[in-house]
C-alpha cells in the first residue's frame, strides 16, 4: 500500500514497495535490449563485414539523430496534455516506446543476403535510428517519471537498491543468456544465431513488459499534480528559455557531463569484450560470462556500502567514489592483465565501482532535477533528460570511432580472428582500458569541480519543494 502524509498543506505519497519493484523492472526491459544492442557492433563488423571506419560513420549518423529527437521528444512530452487526466503525463510514452523498440531490434540483426555492404549499412542504419526514436521515447519519461513519483530521500534510496537488485539478475541472465542463445543457435560466426537469439530475448522482454507496466502506470493523486501543474504551466517553458535556462545550470550540465564521460568508458569496455575475449585472447563467446558474472556479484557488495555513504555523506561523495573505483581498476586492466584469469579477477573488482555507480546515478539526478524545480518553479524533468540525452546519444559514435582509430593504427583485422598480431591485441586492450581511465578521470574532475550540492542542500531543496507545492 502506498503511504500519505502532508507537510504544509502539501501531500507527499510514498510509493508500496510492490509499485518500486514493478517500476524498476524497466531495468531488466531496457537492460535486456541494451545488451543484445551491444552485440550490433560486433555482428556488423565480423559477419556483416562493415568497415569500422563505416561503422563510425553509421553511429554519427545515429547519434545526430538521437541528439536531434532526444530533447524534441522531452520537450514535446513535457507539454503534452492530451493523455494526463485518464492515463498519466508519462505512462502513454513509455508503454508506446516499450512496446515498439523490440521488434525494430530484431530487424537490426537480419541475416542480410544481399552483396552490398553499402546497402547493408545505409538500411542497418535507419533500422538503428528508428529503434533508437522509439528507446529515448520510453527512456525519457522513465527518467522523468522517476523523481516526481519517488520523492523523499530514504524512497529513492529504497528504489535504487531495488533498481541495483534487479540490474543484478538483469545482467546475470543477460550475461549468460545472450552468449548462451548465440552458442546454441549456431556460435558467433553465424548471422542466423544472432537473429535467432535476438528473438528470444525480445520474447522475454515482452513477458516482464507486463508487470512493468504497472509499475510505471501513475496513480490518481500524480495525475491530479500533473493536471493542476499543465493548468498553472509550470509543467513546461518556451523552448528556448528552458534550453538556455539547463545550460547555463552548473548542477546539472556538470553531473551530464560526468555521466557523458562514463558512458563512453562504459560502452567502449561492454563493446570491447566480445573483441578482446575472442580476438585478443583467442577464447570462444562463452568465456565472457565469467567475468562478467564477477562483475555483478561485486555489484551487489556495492549496494550497502554506497547506500551508507549516500545516507551519511551526501550522493555527491558517493559518486565521486565511484569514479574513483573505476579509474582505479581501469588503469590496473591496462597494466597487469594479459590472460584470462587476470581479466576475470579485475573484472570482479570492476563491479564495486560499476555497482555503486549504478546506485548513485539515480540519487544524484534526482538532486539535480529538485535543485532545478525549485529554481524554475516548474517540473520539466523530461525536457532536462533530454538534453542529457543529447550528450549520451553521441556516446556510441565516440566509442566506435576510437574503436576505429585504434584499429586503423594498430592493424586490427577482424577478418583474421584470433590470428591478430601482438599490436592489434594490444589496441583490443587499450581501447577498454586505458582510454576508458582517461575518460572517467575527465568525469571525475568535471563533477567534483561542477556539483555543488552537498547533502545539506539536497535536503532543503526537498523542503522547498513541499512549501512550493511542487
Amino acid at each position: 500500500m502506498s503511504k500519505s502524509h502532508v507537510v504544509n498543506n502539501s501531500v507527499m505519497v510514498e510509493r508500496s514497495t510492490k509499485k518500486m519493484i514493478f517500476y524498476s523492472l524497466g531495468i531488466i526491459v531496457g537492460g535486456f535490449l541494451y545488451s543484445m544492442f551491444n552485440q550490433l557492433q560486433f555482428f556488423a563488423v565480423s559477419l556483416l563485414l562493415i568497415p569500422q571506419t563505416t561503422i563510425a560513420l553509421m553511429f554519427l549518423i545515429y547519434s545526430i539523430v538521437d541528439g536531434i529527437n532526444d530533447p524534441i521528444l522531452g520537450y514535446w512530452t513535457d507539454r503534452s496534455t492530451r493523455f494526463t487526466e485518464k492515463h498519466g503525463k508519462r505512462f502513454p510514452y513509455i508503454v508506446i516506446g516499450t512496446f515498439i523498440s523490440p521488434i525494430l531490434l530484431i530487424f537490426c540483426f537480419m541475416p542480410f543476403g544481399m552483396e552490398s555492404i553499402a546497402l547493408i549499412a545505409v538500411i542497418l542504419t535507419i533500422l538503428m535510428c528508428i529503434y533508437e526514436t522509439m528507446r529515448t521515447l520510453a527512456e525519457i519519461n522513465i527518467n522523468a517519471l522517476f523523481p516526481d513519483m519517488f520523492r523523499g530521500e530514504r524512497e529513492r534510496r529504497k528504489v535504487s537498491s531495488i533498481g541495483v537488485i534487479i540490474s543484478f539478475f538483469n545482467s546475470l541472465l543477460g550475461i549468460i543468456l545472450i552468449p548462451l542463445f548465440i552458442s546454441i543457435y549456431g556460435g558467433a560466426t553465424s548471422k542466423t544465431a544472432f537473429f535467432m537469439a535476438t528473438i528470444t530475448i525480445v520474447i522475454i522482454v515482452y513477458i516482464i513488459a507486463i508487470p512493468f507496466s504497472f509499475g510505471v502506470k501513475e496513480p490518481d493523486d500524480l495525475k491530479q499534480l500533473r493536471i493542476r501543474l499543465d493548468t498553472e504551466k509550470k509543467s513546461s517553458s518556451p523552448i528556448k528559455e528552458v534550453v538556455t535556462r539547463i545550460f547555463k545550470d552548473r548542477v546539472w550540465m556538470s553531473f551530464t557531463l560526468a555521466y557523458f564521460f562514463y558512458t563512453i568508458a562504459g560502452y567502449c569496455l561492454l563493446a570491447g569484450i566480445n573483441f578482446y575475449v575472442i580476438h585478443g585472447l583467442g577464447q570462444p563467446i562463452s568465456a565472457v560470462i565469467l567475468p562478467q558474472l564477477g562483475t555483478l556479484v561485486m555489484s551487489v557488495v556495492a549496494i550497502p556500502i554506497f547506500s551508507k555513504i549516500s545516507h551519511k555523506y551526501g550522493a555527491k561523495l558517493g559518486y565521486i567514489l565511484s569514479f574513483v573505483i573505476l579509474a582505479i581498476f581501469f588503469i590496473l586492466f591496462f597494466l597487469f592483465v594479459n590472460e584470462m584469469v587476470g581479466f576475470t579477477i579485475l573484472f570482479l573488482l570492476l563491479g564495486i565501482g560499476l555497482g555503486g555507480n549504478g546506485f548513485m546515478y539515480n540519487i544524484v539526478s534526482s538532486e539535480a532535477i529538485d535543485n532545478a524545480v525549485v529554481k524554475s518553479g516548474k517540473r520539466e524533468e523530461a525536457t532536462y533528460n533530454g538534453i542529457l540525452r543529447i550528450f549520451s546519444a553521441f556516446c556510441y559514435f565516440f566509442q566506435a570511432l576510437i574503436f576505429a582509430l585504434v584499429s586503423e593504427y594498430s592493424g586490427y583485422d577482424p577478418a583474421l580472428g584470433a590470428a591478430q598480431t601482438e599490436l592489434a591485441k594490444l589496441g583490443l586492450k587499450i581501447q577498454m582500458s586505458l582510454i576508458p581511465f582517461f575518460l572517467i578521470i575527465a568525469g571525475l574532475i568535471i563533477f567534483t569541480l561542477g556539483y555543488p550540492l552537498s547533502r545539506h542542500d539536497a535536503i532543503e531543496n526537498r523542503k522547498k519543494l513541499i512549501e512550493l507545492n511542487l
